[in-house]
């Protein structure tokens, strides 16, 4: 065989290689494209409701941000919110992907912001969990029942925590409702205080008659110190809230949602530190499971009685 044939073969071999290369490149492309979709972001940007201290609330989810990010193999950036209603907007503008909301401003997010519904908390036994708001007064405030604020509530100042926040807005603002009392009319004055543990504070400090919260931000309040049991006195308490979702914007690629949904799922058992230390910030969930938009038409119809939705 010639000098020259030879240097052709060789030629034709490293032609050939290079164009399986580039086949596979190509080919590689193809799928992950089609896995990602056309529309999936290289960044993922991740909003909590700063239903207390959001710096706080950033800092005990770092754990589990890392570890979302090595499930998903993309980079998560927090949105820092002011109040809940940024948050809605941030997923309404597209700045924010995935977030962390609370019932009641889910059900405006999924109305405003094309948000759905993917996970929420859990006991441990498979179902969606519940929670309870609270309304609390100070022990010398000589309130010591629902009927009593009626009686007073001309002279009586309420602290809500935000007026998108379920627990301590939405459903007391129900109760309230309920009883026959005019929230908008009857009362002297209404605040909001910006967090479940200002609400508490606030009626510690003498600064608001009564307060709306949640349990878990009220007993939060009492495991730092910085208030006792003993100084309040609880005048109500709700029916059963769906715990809180974390959502996603229904844009996004169905086959990333998915991704996003399963990461979720398995942080109790792939990242139980990071899930623990969030948790314990958020609702002490024990575990996450998958909820749909349905699962929530409890507040929304609560909502819509009252006008706020």
């Amino acid at each position: 065989m010639g000098k020259k044939r030879v240097m052709q073969m060789k030629k034709g071999t490293i032609l050939f290689k290079l164009g399986l290369v580039a086949l596979l490149i190509g080919v590689s492309i193809f799928f992950v494209g089609k896995s990602w979709g056309q529309g999936a972001p290289k960044v993922l940007r991740l909003a909590l409701i700063p239903a207390e201290d959001i710096e706080e609330m950033i800092r005990a989810f770092a754990p589990a941000k890392q570890y979302l990010e090595r499930e998903l193999g993309m980079k998560i950036e927090e949105f820092r919110a002011t109040d809940y209603t940024a948050v809605i907007e941030a997923m309404r503008a597209k700045k924010a992907d995935v977030a962390y909301f609370g019932p009641f401003s889910y059900v405006l997010a999924a109305k405003r912001a094309n948000a759905t519904a993917i996970i929420g908390g859990s006991e441990g036994d498979g179902k969606l969990a519940t929670y309870h708001s609270i309304f609390i007064t100070h022990k010398e405030s000589n309130l010591k029942t629902m009927e009593d604020v009626k009686a007073n509530a001309n002279k009586l100042t309420v602290a809500f925590v935000d007026p998108a926040s379920t627990s301590g807005h939405l459903i007391p603002r129900g109760g309230l409702e309920s009883l026959g009392i005019r929230v908008d009319k009857d009362f002297k004055e209404i605040i909001f205080a910006g967090g479940h543990d200002a609400s508490v504070l606030a009626v510690k400090s003498r600064k608001v008659d009564i307060g709306a919260t949640w349990e878990g931000g009220f007993q939060r309040v009492l495991d730092k110190g910085v208030a006792s049991r003993e100084e309040f006195v609880v005048l109500w308490k709700s029916a059963p809230i769906p715990r809180s979702p974390i959502a996603v914007r229904k844009d996004m690629d169905g086959s990333l949602i998915q991704r996003i949904q399963q990461a979720f799922l398995d942080m109790p058992q792939k990242a139980p530190d990071a899930f623990k230390q969030f948790e314990g910030r958020w609702e002490k969930n024990k575990s996450y499971v998958k909820v749909t938009d349905t699962d929530y038409n409890y507040i929304r119809e609560i909502a819509i009685k009252l006008g706020k939705l």
